[in-house]
């Protein structure tokens, strides 16, 4: 009878840990909050446009990006964003993020900036 309640208390632990996990699966919307909390940057409604600081010395001017390609996979436990983003002013200067997301927070997989 122990082993039982022990497997069904393991179980009940799991599924209720995969429960909560499922319902803090972060969103779109949470992916914008975490870019301009985490990196400074805003973007429109989607983030197909993105702006940047650029810090040259003591100038400090915006910079416009535009999406170029991007995927979006979500899962059960997590989401995976990853995009690439070329300069509106010099079409060479191209930035990559590539995130995941689980349990309401976000951490960086691969991120360059190439000029």
């Amino acid at each position: 009878m122990n082993k039982r309640w022990t497997f069904l208390f393991v179980m009940a632990v799991i599924i209720a840990l995969s429960i909560v996990t499922i319902l803090n699966r972060p969103t779109e919307k949470d992916f914008e909050e975490w870019l301009q909390e985490e990196y400074m940057i805003d973007c429109n409604e989607d983030c197909s446009i993105i702006e940047m600081n650029s810090v040259s010395g003591d100038i400090t001017e915006k910079i416009k990006y535009s999406d170029v390609r991007s995927t979006y996979s979500p899962g059960i436990f997590t989401l995976r964003i990853s995009r690439q983003y070329k300069s509106l002013d010099d079409p060479l200067h191209t930035t990559h993020i590539d995130v995941i997301g689980f349990n309401g927070r976000f951490y960086p997989i691969h991120s360059d900036d190439k000029r």
